[in-house]
This record gives structure tokens, C-alpha cells and sequence, in this order.
């Protein structure tokens, strides 16, 4: 450990994102532990500073690049390649304190039961659904529902403002969905069952949105002797000693600060993490070889095993009186878990959303969304650095749909969707639904602006008087744009418009998965410890060794307040 040391602690954590945060407030209960937390965005968690990140819309938040990576690009499709010519697209991930909770869609729900059965079936104690409810609960103030399945005093408030926020567009969905003998039930976070409900969001009785920043890093626990935050701070890299881990080289303006600490953990989330591990030197040694970085421990886990929803979507055209009124709030009040019915697959293996609002401006409050993805993926990719460049971006290749049965699914969903919208309830409340999703020229304005609010405002006048100016203007807005009729009635056409229109829900996950030993592609033990290289654990979304059909929110908090637990147990 060449550097000149200048900063001692226990414990430093990389990363301030959904796991980060917790971590901070969770060992540092423990006055006795000295916790340093490193962010590279920058302190945004008071709701009276920042209401664009409080507002419960994120529309508005996400669009706004200081609040995400500059430049990172992801491969979605099925076919790639991870080379240097395969086409890729914007793929945002939060940098700010409080991470994605900052910044998404406030989906608070948990996933299956089978899904924490599954990762206990693969030999992982400690992380069965009775061993993680307990966590789900700790983490909750859930302000609506009571019983064994929910907490009251957690940090992150849990509500359901469906009924609220409705539009008669949603409305209508639900109508018809109860037409085809869909139920509806009281809680998204009850019993797993197939069926409509409220959706569960993390918001406050302000209606505010809370981030884990504001819920678990409250001005009280800032307070704390023991407890550092450093924001706009990124790292370099990692030091060893003798093959341990002991501490990191941190960077801010320019000045690097080399940090000894008794342990680190890396909560940088599920592609900056693995990234990180690699160019430390810890990884695939024939990758690492090939980017001339020197191998400290070859883990050919690590970048592996990459998951994400595969999503796609209908866009209705909404009539002025099916559109919800007022600024943007929340948009989507309804989801809908389903069952694709494949075999193999769990109940409840799908989900869709029926969205109020496509974005912020007036032309997005013009259209709805019906958004469905499919909640549990077998696909799997990988995150590989450049080898030309191997601390710029890496190389993110989803490989989504490369699993058939994932697919087969979508395409499902895709069927499913276009009968509940076939309705004659829907011809109320629409001018048309559409396939497709947004175009790059749809995109320049999804940043909020002054000027991009006058452009859509005046676009939304011409949308809604002349109407052969919306068949004409629509398919430039919407890309892919396409008639869903079309599509289901030519199962072939319907296989090549999914796979090339394919999606994620922003849940990447998967790259640093927890294993058994033996396993030789697990990257840590059931404690987030990293195989081989003592003093460095991991701790966020890149554990999970299987997806659960979940926003991947709540599941990270969960797994940060287990290994948490554990690390204070150690």
C-alpha cells in the first residue's frame, strides 16, 4: 500500500444508492464503528431543496441529466454481441444521493415468496422469504395496511393513492379488465395473487416521494459523531495490502485522498460495482488480461449473470376529457400481475401498468401508456470494460429475449394488452392506441425546459384539433410506431416488432451474485463477501442471484438491511 494515507475509519462504502444509504445508517448505529459513505452525485435529499425530486412524478427527475450518469449506453436486444458495433441506447442510472430511489418510479413492492425460496433452494441461508420478510417489514412505515406481512415503523413511508390519482382513461382499463374476470385486490403487498390493485408507492403524508437519502440518512443520523458522508467523491480505486483490501484512493476536484479502513463494501449498484471490481483487477483473468489490467483474483462471475424486465408497451392517444388534470403527479395509479401460464414458469410472472401520462410536457399528458414487462426473466447478459478504454464506460449487454420462454412472454403480454384495450369502453376515452414507444425526436424534450414547454404546448393544440395532423405527426413522436391489430394477427411480424422494440424497467441486477462455495460463478458468499479477497464485500442489486418479479427498489433495501445485520453480527 504505496499511497500516503490520509484518512482512517472502519468501514468505507462506495456508493450511496438504495443499499449505500442503509448501510451508512444501519453501522453506524454502532457508535463504536467509524462509517465513511462515498457518493459521486451530489446531496440532494432535502424535499424542501429539491422538490423536482420530491415531487412523486418522476418524469421530471429522471429526465434531468444532472441526477444521472453522463453517456452511459446499454445493448438490449437479444442478438448482441457486446462488440464494439453493437447498437446501443441511453440507459440512465442515478448519480445522486439516495441512488435510483432518488430518482424512479416509486414502485414499493417485493417480489414472490418463491423468489427468496428460490435463492434459499440454491443453499443461501438466511435469505428464504420468512428470513426476508422481517427486513421488508423493518424497512416499511406502511400508512394504509396492518398485519403480519407489514411493517409501521420503518423509515420508508408505503402508501397506495390509486383511487386519487385515477383517470377516466385508467379507469377504463380497469373496467375492462374486470370485463375479462380480472379481480381486483386491496394490496399489492398481500398475499401473491394474480390480479389488479393499487399500486404500492414509497411516498410520505405530504406526498412526497422519500429516497432512501431522506428516509434512512435523516438530519438525527447526519448527526452522528461516527458517521461521514462525502458526496460529488468518486474512487479511483482500491488499495491492498499482502492480497486484503484496506481502503480506497477517493477523488473529488481534482485532489485524491487515500482512505485506510478496516473494511470496504462496494454498493455502487449492479453495473458500476462489477466495473469497479474488474478494474481493481478482480474478475474474468482472460478479460482482465486483454484490457492489461493485472489479475489480483480471477472471478469469472464477475459482469456475469446480468438481468433486467423485458418491457414493451401501447401508447392510446387520449381524449381531453380521459386525461388526468392538474400538475403532474403520480402516474401510475393501477398495476396488474398476471400469469403467462408457460410452463416452468411461477404464477405471477408478468406485470403491467396502466399509466395516466407518457411524460411531463403537454404533449405527454396527451398520451397514456400501457406498460407491461415480464417480472420473472431467464435472459442473461454480461458487463465487460473496453478494452481499449477500461475505465470509460463499460460494455452493457442485456441480451434480453435471448431465453426463449422470455420471448414467448412478451409477446404475450403484447397480446394480452391489445385485448384489454380492444374494449369498447376504450373508444371513449381514446383517439387511438398505438404500438410503439418513444422516438429520439420525443426525447429532445423529455428535459424539462421553457422552451420545450412552449414547443408541446403549441404541438398539443394542433394534436387535438385537426385530427389527420395526429395520424401524420404520431408515427415521427412514437418510434416503432405500428397498428397493434396488425401485429396480433401475424404472430411473425408481432416476434420481430418485440425483439426489435424490446425494453428494460431500469432493474439491471445480477452481476456480483451470491453463491455457495463451489459455485463456481458466484462472486461473493451469502454475506456479500468477496471470494478470495479479504476486507471487501458488495452489498446492493448486483447480489441478486435470480430477478424477483419486483421494482428492484424494496428488494435492494431488504438485501442492504440483511447483509447489514450480518456485518454487525461479524
Amino acid at each position: 500500500m504505496a499511497e500516503e494515507i490520509k484518512s482512517k475509519v472502519d468501514v468505507v462504502i462506495v456508493g450511496g444508492g438504495s443499499a449505500g444509504c442503509v448501510l451508512a445508517s444501519r453501522l453506524s448505529e454502532d457508535p463504536s464503528l467509524r462509517v465513511l459513505l462515498l457518493e459521486a452525485g451530489m446531496d440532494a435529499a432535502d424535499p424542501e431543496k429539491y422538490p423536482d425530486l420530491a415531487n412523486p412524478y418522476p418524469g421530471v427527475a429522471y429526465s434531468n441529466p444532472i441526477y444521472t450518469w453522463p453517456g452511459m449506453k446499454a445493448s438490449y436486444g437479444h442478438s448482441g454481441s457486446n462488440a464494439p458495433e453493437t447498437k446501443s441506447a441511453r440507459y440512465e442510472q442515478a448519480r445522486v444521493l439516495g441512488g435510483g430511489s432518488a430518482i424512479n418510479g416509486i414502485g414499493a413492492n417485493r417480489g414472490a415468496p418463491s423468489d427468496y425460496n428460490e435463492w434459499a433452494d440454491m443453499g443461501l441461508v438466511g435469505w428464504g422469504w420468512e428470513d426476508c420478510l422481517p427486513y421488508f417489514r423493518k424497512l416499511e412505515r406502511d400508512l394504509d395496511c396492518d398485519g403480519p406481512l407489514h411493517g409501521k415503523e420503518g423509515p420508508i413511508p408505503i402508501q397506495r393513492r390509486g383511487s386519487e390519482i385515477s383517470s377516466p382513461f385508467v379507469d377504463a382499463m380497469v373496467a375492462a379488465n374486470k370485463a375479462l374476470g380480472v379481480p381486483f385486490h386491496p394490496d399489492q403487498n398481500g398475499e401473491w395473487e394474480d390480479g389488479m390493485f393499487e399500486m404500492a408507492v414509497n411516498m410520505d403524508e405530504r406526498k412526497r416521494r422519500v429516497s432512501v437519502a431522506w428516509g434512512y440518512l435523516r438530519p438525527e443520523v447526519r448527526q452522528r459523531p461516527n458517521l461521514e458522508i462525502r458526496t460529488m467523491t468518486t474512487v479511483a480505486d482500491l488499495l491492498f495490502e499482502e492480497g486484503r483490501v484496506r481502503g480506497v484512493i477517493a477523488e473529488r476536484g481534482g485532489v485524491r485522498d487515500a482512505i485506510e479502513a478496516g473494511r470496504v463494501i462496494l454498493s455502487a449498484g449492479a453495473l458500476a460495482t462489477p466495473a469497479m471490481l474488474m478494474r481493481a483487477g478482480i474478475g474474468p483473468g482472460a478479460h482482465l488480461a486483454d484490457c492489461g489490467i493485472a489479475v489480483r483474483q480471477n472471478l469469472p462471475g464477475v459482469g456475469q449473470n446480468l438481468m433486467e424486465h423485458p418491457s414493451a408497451g401501447l401508447v392510446p392517444f387520449l381524449k381531453p376529457s380521459a386525461r388526468r388534470r392538474g400538475r403532474p403527479d403520480y402516474h401510475i395509479p393501477i398495476g396488474y400481475r398476471f400469469s403467462s401460464g408457460l410452463e416452468g414458469c411461477p404464477q405471477g410472472d408478468m406485470h403491467m401498468n396502466f399509466v395516466t401520462r407518457a411524460a411531463w410536457h403537454p404533449i405527454g399528458r396527451q398520451l397514456g401508456s400501457i406498460f407491461f414487462w415480464v417480472n420473472k426473466s431467464y435472459s442473461r447478459g454480461q458487463l465487460m470494460l473496453d478494452p481499449r478504454a477500461p475505465r470509460g464506460q463499460p460494455r452493457i449487454d442485456f441480451r434480453m429475449l435471448s431465453d426463449r420462454r422470455d420471448l414467448d412472454r412478451l409477446m404475450g403480454g403484447f397480446v394480452r394488452a391489445v385485448a384489454i384495450a380492444s374494449d369498447p369502453r376504450l373508444g371513449d376515452v381514446t383517439h387511438g392506441i398505438y404500438a410503439g414507444g418513444m422516438s429520439e425526436i420525443g426525447k429532445l424534450f423529455s428535459k424539462p425546459s421553457g422552451v420545450g414547454k412552449a414547443v408541446t404546448s403549441l404541438g398539443a393544440i394542433g394534436l387535438d384539433a385537426i385530427g389527420s395532423l395526429r395520424e401524420k405527426v404520431l408515427p415521427y413522436m412514437l418510434a416503432h410506431f405500428d397498428d397493434p391489430q396488425r401485429l396480433v394477427s401475424d404472430r411473425d411480424a408481432l416476434e420481430t416488432y418485440i425483439k426489435s422494440t424490446v425494453g428494460g424497467v431500469w432493474h439491471p441486477s445480477g452481476t456480483c451474485r451470491m453463491g455457495v462455495p463451489g459455485d463456481h460463478m458466484a462472486v461473493t458468499g451469502e454475506d456479500g463477501a468477496v471470494r478470495g479477497v479479504p476486507g471487501l464485500h458488495v452489498c446492493d442489486a448486483s447480489l441478486m442471484p435470480t430477478i424477483p418479479c419486483a421494482n428492484t427498489n424494496l428488494p435492494t433495501i431488504m438485501i442492504a438491511e440483511n447483509i447489514a445485520d450480518r456485518l454487525r453480527r461479524a
